[in-house]
């Protein structure tokens, strides 16, 4: 049910109100305006950051909306409470983005409805994985958008019409999921949480400009203490302004044109010039008649981000550099000069047009520069990895590991290639995380009180350890954690199973190396030299972790330093595709990723090394993962009988028939 609000002039008379009211839920005013001759109508916190998947919210009651009008010269005044939405025929409704009370449009001969409607649903939690929104002060919305994480090709191609030079090509891989803001920072969200409005084009859903990035940090840094004070931000979360990796990330949505709805600039004349392809998506010199717009008025990209072109141009959180030449994870450009990257192009002619508005385009700003062409979007970071504190002040990184298909083992044209590494499709259908590096001295002896290594140093990794010392060291992490509360019911540190250990060595690919290369010799080669320490670069004993490039993931040293126990039992891969464990039993444990004193193909990513479990080398230590613990299970009955458990994960389904 409906209430409405119909407001009717008398001919060639100022409007009055006339008043039907039906029920609560939604209020329309018509109005129809006797002008120039003619009838016109107007327009929780969790629990150390262990299992942050999900961001909690406080969801607020839906209040009963409320709609009224005046007319101010040649404005159109709409004050409103809950949700504007606005129709040209009175039965499809748009909501009108990010629209606030009091709401104005300028008088003119287009027919337009507006309906103010309270919400169907509350305010949406913030679940990763999923779009959301967030309430402000004074009841304005911020809608952002689930961003997965992957890698793509930042910077343009050379023969991209239009493209400058300092936009190198280079793959980037975004190994964390983030929200971004669905539309740029409008004028009445940013003074729902400054309390001002400095910008020069005024109106509510128009993009705030005239901002600094001074200014939109502090916005960002006022946003999440108001976020953190209604218990809606767990700790260690920021709203924070995109890096330029996540910004061009997010513009793209995996495009790779110089727009993002899959097209170039045609020509020469269009560099500069008007551009066709540019028209659908943006507000730029040729179409904005030197004003900015509301928000969210264009097409937007695949992912559902407007304005992501034009309009406005938007402040960066990182510094603007010389990009890499070669690939990079979740990079942030340092901050070696108070100037900052901005994206996007603007409405306005000092943006040079179409080429100032292609996903590629960079340029820099003095961090305390302001202008009418200037906003920002706002960005929140989801970071699922953790840090586990250790006894002694020692810290151990732990890397979230999405569940996934893969191809284990290696072809046969492999250099360096074992007999039993056959090719197989394994499929994880757990995440779990795993240590972003081997563990090392300082934190072996945090948690065991000995460190039993060669080569002694607190940040190399710990070696001469067995199988059954690297699952001591887990079991006691385990009871640690229990104890601090730290660790939820059904988790547990281990060893990582050998299909986890190479699902995550890869991260993605294919190749022997996880740099996506092969080898070029079995013995020395440059390839190796870039991810591990192995016989040929490490002087004959260990080194510190982290000091060679990481993977695609995040995780170091998955080649060479030291061998790795896994928790298998060594023997032919299983049949079972879906998280394998290997054998049932055997003599043998399984050591996978090479070593410091191994040549180049025993660093392979398919590599298979086993030994006695009780043995113990300075070749041999371990990383540590975290996993549930409720896997199928068997239990034995009576005259040797079993009874096998499946365990059945929680989930939605149609129950029933159609």
């Amino acid at each position: 049910m409906e209430s409405f609000i119909i407001a009717r002039p008398a001919f060639g008379a100022r409007p009055t109100f006339g008043l039907a009211v039906w029920q609560n839920m939604c209020y329309l005013v018509w109005v129809m305006l006797f002008w120039m001759g003619k009838y016109t109508m107007n327009n929780y916190k969790i629990m150390a950051g262990l299992l942050g998947l999900a961001l909690t919210a406080v969801a607020a009651q839906a209040a009963a909306p409320s709609l009224s009008y005046k007319i101010n010269g040649n404005e159109f005044i709409i004050t409103y409470t809950g949700t504007l939405y606005q129709s040209t025929d009175a039965v499809s409704w748009t909501a009108v983005a990010s629209a606030s009370s009091p709401y104005k449009v300028q008088i003119g001969n287009n027919q337009q409805f507006f309906c103010a409607k309270a919400s169907d649903e509350p305010i949406d939690p913030l679940s990763p994985g999923k779009n959301g929104r967030i309430s402000l002060p004074g009841g304005v919305a911020l809608d952002m958008n689930w961003i997965n994480p992957g890698t793509f090709m930042m910077g343009s191609p050379e023969d991209e019409l239009g493209a400058g030079g300092d936009e190198t090509q280079h793959q980037v891989t975004l190994t964390k999921g983030y929200w971004l803001g669905k539309y740029e920072v409008t004028q009445a969200q940013y003074e729902a949480v400054i309390g001002e409005n400095p910008s020069r084009f005024k109106g509510g859903d128009l993009p705030v400009e005239m901002v600094s990035w001074v200014d939109a940090t502090n916005f960002c840094a006022r946003l999440t203490e108001i976020e953190k004070a209604a218990g809606r931000l767990p700790e260690g979360y920021e709203y924070t302004l995109p890096t330029e990796a996540q910004w061009e990330y997010a513009c793209r949505a995996g495009t790779t044109t110089a727009f993002n709805n899959g097209t170039n600039i045609e020509t020469e004349d269009q560099i500069e010039g008007e551009c066709p392809n540019l028209d659908p998506l943006a507000w730029y010199y040729h179409n904005s008649g030197s004003k900015t717009h509301p928000v969210g008025q264009k097409q937007p990209n695949a992912w559902g981000l407007y304005d992501m072109h034009g309009n406005v141009i938007e402040w960066c959180l990182d510094a603007k550099n010389r990009y890499p030449t070669t690939p990079v994870v979740d990079p942030v450009q340092e901050d070696i000069e108070p100037y900052y990257a901005v994206r996007g192009g603007s409405y306005s002619y000092y943006d040079d047009g179409a080429k100032k508005c292609r996903s590629a385009e960079r340029d820099p700003r003095l961090n305390t520069a302001t202008s009418m062409s200037l906003g920002f979007r706002v960005a929140l970071a989801y970071d699922p990895n953790i840090t586990i504190p250790l006894p002694g002040g020692v810290d151990l990184d732990m890397v979230w590991i999405e569940p996934g298909t893969f191809t284990m083992g290696s072809p046969e044209d492999e250099i360096g290639r074992g007999g039993d590494e056959d090719l197989h499709q394994v499929t994880l259908t757990k995440g779990y995380w795993l240590g972003k590096y081997e563990v090392t001295q300082a934190q072996y002896e945090a948690i065991m009180g000995a460190n039993p290594s060669r080569f002694i140093n607190d940040n190399n990794p710990v070696e001469n350890v067995s199988w059954y010392h690297a699952m001591t060291f887990c079991e006691k992490l385990t009871e640690i954690e229990k104890a601090a509360g730290r660790l939820p019911e059904g988790y547990e540190y281990t060893l990582p199973t050998e299909a986890q250990w190479e699902y995550a060595c890869r991260a993605g690919t294919t190749t022997a190396l996880n740099n996506g290369k092969n080898l070029s010799d079995e013995n020395e080669c440059s390839e190796m030299d870039e991810v591990g320490w192995y016989a040929y670069n490490s002087n004959k004993q260990t080194h510190p972790v982290g000091q060679k490039q990481p993977n695609a993931w995040g995780l170091y040293d998955m080649h060479g330093n030291v061998f790795e126990w896994c928790l298998d039992w060594y023997g032919d891969y299983p049949t079972a595709t879906a998280n394998p464990k290997g054998v049932v039993t055997g003599s043998d444990r399984v050591l996978r990723g090479g070593g410091w004193e191994l040549s180049a193909d025993r660093c392979r990513s398919a590599i298979r090394h086993y030994y006695d479990p009780g043995y113990s080398s300075d070749t041999y230590g371990f990383r540590v993962a975290l996993a549930p613990t409720k896997n199928n299970i068997t239990i034995p009955l009576a005259e040797g009988g079993d009874l096998n458990m499946v365990w059945i994960d929680p989930g939605t389904f149609m129950m029933g028939s159609p």
